[in-house]
């Protein structure tokens, strides 16, 4: 069955979910539970404490996964900063909640939640950011958010504090109630805190509970709706948003999946392939460096060659990617892909092939487009090469790291052609 035609109603849930999970996806909190997460979950048990309805509860765990999308705009060397921000750098850091609303306005189905995602540092004495709103003006979704970020955030680790304990953290946003802070909700947090319902490190049964029955239903209506409304070309919004996310991580990489994306399917397309593989490799091309989020900033954007602890971590990204793409269940395939994107032709390149498994052309193809961006970006590592002399290097590697019709594809493509194809998408 082809992918458009396997489409389900539940898949721009999982794309959401999985999105949540490259949001902080990095070394030190991956495969645990990670900020993203716990503030989505701590919104549901929240909300459902509260008696919201079904709908309220899906938009609001979302939310939480989502909310701080729009740190993606936020320069890395304030993002890894060990020391305290100075004034000036806080203020860039505030902003990134009117950007993350301008992100996903543009997600369907989730306007709503972009004012959420605009409010979620306002503050109940009207001292937050970025429109001063006070108490009631704050929707009540707004103000659980609020909270349960804090009380999430304090128990993170970050790059200038360790993580406080979570007594420690309800006793420092206790201290806030009826300043920054809604005190009813304060309270409400409090009880949830001592029955032990936000369990650090995993989901409560009750947040399994309420997932079973309220979360795990689409966000969009019934199947056969989101067949006919919907349908793949209604997640390109999320996927480009996974890229952006994917490549906003290093200063380097900038554009980097997007570029590959539109290639590969050019190129697929130069070679014939029907539609359903199109679409295949124009997702796998936006996602295939997912696993790029659990790098350290320090190695990929590091001027001189890797170490060998730190190139075992470099290798292991085709994994990290295959992995966050199977949580979207249709996408089995495309996981496959993105996994041998970095195998050569003649076997060597990494990871390992599987026992059973072949590399698809597919596979092959994103492996051409990745390889001719990478010559002509400029990295942290190497200078950017004009289009003849990638030409030029692929070409030698015909038949070993590079498949042979993929490699003379893009060689005869124009490099006008390619000019005009980004500039065309914008990259």
């Amino acid at each position: 069955m082809s992918l458009k035609k396997a489409m389900n109603a539940m898949v721009l849930n999982e794309c959401l979910e999985s999105l949540g999970l490259v949001l902080e996806y990095n070394l030190k909190d991956y495969p645990l539970h990670q900020h993203a997460v716990r503030v989505g979950e701590g919104c549901a048990l929240l909300g459902y404490k509260m008696g919201f309805d079904e709908k309220v509860l899906q938009h609001l765990y979302f939310a939480g996964l989502l909310h701080d999308v729009g740190k993606i705009s936020i320069p890395l060397d304030i993002l890894n900063k060990r020391e305290s921000l100075t004034a000036e750098e806080f203020e860039i850091v505030k902003k990134h909640s009117v950007h993350g609303s301008r992100i996903i306005i543009s997600l369907p189905e989730l306007d709503k939640l972009a004012f959420w995602i605009r409010w979620h540092h306002e503050c109940w004495d009207g001292s937050g950011y970025p429109d001063g709103l006070v108490k009631d003006e704050i929707p009540m979704e707004i103000q659980v958010l609020s909270a349960i970020d804090c009380f999430d955030s304090l128990q993170t680790p970050r790059m200038d504090r360790d993580a406080h304990t979570p007594d420690e953290a309800m006793n420092i946003i206790r201290q806030y109630s009826g300043t920054h802070f809604n005190p009813d909700i304060i309270d409400l947090i409090f009880e949830m805190h001592r029955e032990q319902t936000l369990v650090p490190g995993k989901s409560s049964r009750q947040f399994l509970e309420i997932k079973d029955k309220y979360l795990n239903v689409p966000l969009v209506g019934n199947e056969r709706d989101y067949r006919q409304y919907y349908g793949i070309t209604g997640l390109y919004p999320v996927l480009r948003l996974f890229a952006r996310v994917i490549d906003a991580k290093h200063h380097y990489t900038s554009g980097h999946s997007i570029r590959v994306s539109i290639l590969s399917k050019y190129m697929a397309e130069q070679m014939g392939f029907p539609i359903d593989d199109l679409i295949k490799i124009e997702i796998a091309g936006l996602m295939h460096d997912a696993g790029k989020i659990s790098i350290p900033v320090e190695v990929l954007d590091k001027k001189g060659p890797p170490t060998e602890e730190e190139w075992i971590s470099i290798k292991k990204h085709p994994i990290h990617s295959s992995e966050l793409i199977k949580n979207i269940s249709l996408f089995d395939e495309i996981s496959h892909i993105v996994y041998y994107h970095h195998v050569w032709v003649d076997g060597r390149g990494y990871p390992d092939i599987k026992p059973g498994e072949s590399i698809t052309v597919l596979s092959q193809i994103i492996a051409v487009a990745d390889a001719f961006d990478a010559i002509t970006t400029e990295r942290a590592y190497s200078r950017a090469e004009n289009t003849e002399t990638a030409y030029r290097i692929i070409k030698e590697g015909l038949g070993s790291q590079f498949h042979y019709e993929a490699g003379e594809t893009l060689i005869n493509i124009s490099p006008k052609y390619i000019k005009a194809l980004f500039d065309m998408h914008e990259v």
